[in-house]
């Protein structure tokens, strides 16, 4: 699903497949229904032939199921302890709008193709991957073999969004996690490491809406 992610190498596939070998390997039948869910919404999305139209259909599937807050400031690593109330107030909606275009991009160019869940690996109570794969692809065509990953929190209360994603073990916020810091590292570290940061999301998402 997310071709900037299966992009990437190194680091974020190492990390990946070292965290998911040491998981015990147990399902959680609850969070691959949650999963399903957002899959057979997402599916009849990627039906429509109108690109506005899917954005519009992604953007709302990523404000209903993904906690996007909790997503920004794993993204910050050691320095969601110094980003300030101020910042966060301008920091998480750039971070929503960015990470939604990249959904958005990523999935531009899938045509009818259908996901459905295929496994998941209960890692700990409130932390579950769900697998998944497309249904209707033959061998041999584009993503026939692409395992499409959902990192899912579970709550206190048992309630539970998407935290990540990824294909083939590259996982978009661990992506964003080393973008960031080094764009902060590289501008002084600390507040004005992060304002640096904020000025180059708001170059990113353009003149997106937030």
């Amino acid at each position: 699903m997310l071709k900037q992610i299966t992009r990437r190498t190194g680091l974020a596939v190492l990390v990946a497949a070292i965290s998911l070998a040491a998981a015990p390997a147990r399902a959680d039948q609850a969070a691959e229904a949650f999963i399903a869910k957002i899959l057979d919404e997402a599916n009849t999305v990627f039906k429509s032939p109108d690109r506005a139209v899917r954005d519009a259909g992604i953007e709302r599937l990523v404000d209903t199921y993904v906690d996007m807050k909790r997503v920004a400031m794993f993204a910050l690593g050691q320095y969601a302890r110094v980003i300030t109330p101020a910042q966060k107030e301008i920091y998480f909606p750039l971070v929503r709008r960015y990470s939604t275009q990249i959904y958005q991009e990523a999935l531009a160019e899938y045509d009818g193709q259908r996901l459905k869940v295929t496994g998941s690996v209960d890692r700990a109570a409130n932390d579950i991957v769900v697998t998944s794969k497309f249904a209707d692809v033959k061998p041999g065509e584009p993503f026939a073999e692409t395992v499409f990953s959902w990192r899912v929190y579970r709550a206190a209360d048992g309630t539970m969004s998407v935290v990540d994603a990824g294909a083939d073990g590259i996982w978009l916020a661990i992506e964003q996690q080393s973008q960031f810091k080094s764009v902060i590292a590289n501008n002084g570290g600390g507040v004005a490491g992060i304002d640096a940061l904020i000025a180059d999301l708001r170059r990113k998402v353009g003149g997106q809406p937030l």
